[in-house]
């Protein structure tokens, strides 16, 4: 009965969404960069999804490294148990911390806050590290998306869609870089907007390949553009469950009919 449940369940919920045509995201982040576009610079905060995606589920981080700007003191607001901070400036300061890194154990989380510049070299000397298992999250604001994405990330998650308008939606898709922007270049974006914001998913932009050696080759920047698929995902803690209860009840009034007819 219970798999019969679940089938309705599955099915009841993907007519939503088969209506703009995306997948769930669902690839693993452990061991792997994603960028998280906050809503505005009004707010510095661990964005939401960020627990789902990340941490529940997952055996625990041996040590978590935030990395801090100077020029930006709301990054103070970015609660977490925190093992280390960081506030790299100088090429000595990033040889440091690589060096820190390769000597602690794992796994390793790695979050740089926003208006703190990382450059691609960093990621690529991290990725190098092939018997560290770190996992790296970048935090960025919505007009800086540009300037700050030097590299191609596994997944690019987009703003809880509440807090933005689909004026704003667009303009942060439209402040990508082009290699990226192509990738999504044929999607309607307002539509996209009003349909995952009516279902209270949001945007999750992921690399098609999804492989260590297509995230090293994004990084570094050379060969061919890597592709991005546009997908969706719940941007709050335990959503698809506060969710589903409308699928939930729909699915036991459709079994209930059934067993009526035996």
């Amino acid at each position: 009965m219970w798999h019969a449940f679940s089938m309705i369940l599955m099915s009841s919920f993907c007519v939503d969404m088969e209506s703009i045509s995306l997948e769930a995201f669902d690839v693993p982040l452990r061991g792997r960069l994603s960028h998280w576009i906050l809503p505005s610079t009004d707010s510095c905060i661990l964005p939401l999804g960020f627990q789902d995606q990340l941490i529940t589920g997952n055996s625990p981080f041996q040590y978590s490294i935030l990395l801090l700007s100077k020029h930006d003191s709301r990054c103070w607001n970015l609660s977490f148990p925190w093992d280390m901070t960081f506030t790299p400036e100088t090429a000595n300061d990033w040889s440091l911390l690589l060096s820190v890194i390769g000597h602690l154990k794992t796994p390793l989380l790695i979050v740089s806050a926003p208006l703190l510049q990382v450059h691609a070299a960093f990621w690529q000397k991290c990725v190098m590290l092939t018997k560290v298992n770190i996992t790296f999250v970048s935090l960025m604001y919505p007009e800086s998306t540009n300037n700050q994405i030097s590299h191609f990330p596994q997944a690019i998650f987009f703003p809880k869609l509440d807090l933005i308008t689909d004026t704003q939606f667009i303009k942060i898709a439209s402040g990508l870089p082009t290699a990226i922007q192509q990738s999504i270049g044929n999607l309607d974006l307002r539509s996209i907007y009003r349909e995952l914001r009516g279902s209270g998913a949001s945007l999750c932009l992921s690399l098609a390949d999804s492989s260590r050696t297509a995230l090293t080759r994004g990084i570094q920047q050379n060969g061919t553009t890597p592709i991005y698929n546009a997908t969706w995902f719940y941007p709050e803690m335990n959503g698809a469950l506060r969710l589903h209860l409308s699928d939930i009840r729909m699915a036991l009034r459709t079994i209930t009919d059934g067993m009526a007819n035996y």
